[in-house]
């Protein structure tokens, strides 16, 4: 079962540096949110306060009705809270399907986890095809793929998805959003998505939001932002 994520008023940063300045986001349950922005708009720090990776300054952040500001990782991942980072989060030195065996660390219910990875080679046969393969030695939509997959290994309610575009071929960016967009119309599973990539990420949004340094500068329909005029004004 999907579910919502709320936040009010966060702040973070860096020492004295503030990142993210007051920021209010609705996700609502069962959606694709786009989060759009330039580099240094503060997208980044703002996802890793939402899942605990670092502890926001001030504000609150709900998971459906639970607060969840400032918890530890551990604790939102069992309650169904997956982040997927920048940079293809894989063990690079074990085999696809040993990644995904660690994916279910968290799964109480081990029988669910065979399934599991079959829906996942289902989604990304190449997975399926190389799975005694070590990851690292994977192309880097391959790894992306494979990051997307751990993270679906625990059934995830809310899943942050942190530029699943970056640095791959344009082929691999549209595979990739397509199985974001898989993913939410198959298992219902809440996503946030942060992107720079707008014509590739748009078409699967159902609500966008603009960071422009540290402060959220939009928030609403996502066809309005198809307007590459308005859209660089914004940025």
């Amino acid at each position: 079962m999907s579910i919502s994520l709320s936040v009010k008023g966060l702040i973070a940063g860096y020492g004295k540096k503030r990142v993210v300045d007051g920021i209010d986001l609705e996700v609502p349950a069962g959606s694709i949110t786009l989060l759009l922005g330039h580099n240094g708009a503060g997208k980044t720090t703002f996802v890793r306060s939402l899942f605990g990776l670092m502890q926001p300054d001030a504000g609150t952040v709900l998971l459906g009705a639970q607060e969840i500001t400032g918890r530890s990782p551990a604790r939102n991942v069992a309650d169904g809270f997956a982040f997927v980072p920048q940079g293809h989060g894989v063990f690079r030195t074990l085999s696809v399907e040993d990644n995904l065996e660690l994916g279910g660390f968290a799964e109480h219910d081990r029988s669910q986890l065979p399934s599991r990875r079959e829906r996942v080679f289902s989604m990304f046969p190449i997975l399926a095809e190389r799975r005694a393969q070590l990851a690292g030695t994977m192309s880097g939509g391959q790894q992306q793929m494979l990051a997307i997959g751990i993270a679906l290994m625990h059934a995830p309610r809310f899943l942050v998805l942190d530029e699943p575009s970056i640095g791959l071929a344009p082929n691999l960016v549209d595979k990739v959003m397509q199985s974001v967009a898989e993913i939410n119309r198959t298992m219902g599973t809440t996503i946030l998505i942060v992107e720079q990539n707008v014509k590739a990420s748009l078409p699967i949004a159902h609500h966008a939001a603009v960071f422009k340094t540290g402060r959220k500068i939009y928030d609403g329909d996502p066809a309005p932002l198809s307007d590459h005029q308005k859209l660089m004004e914004m940025f």
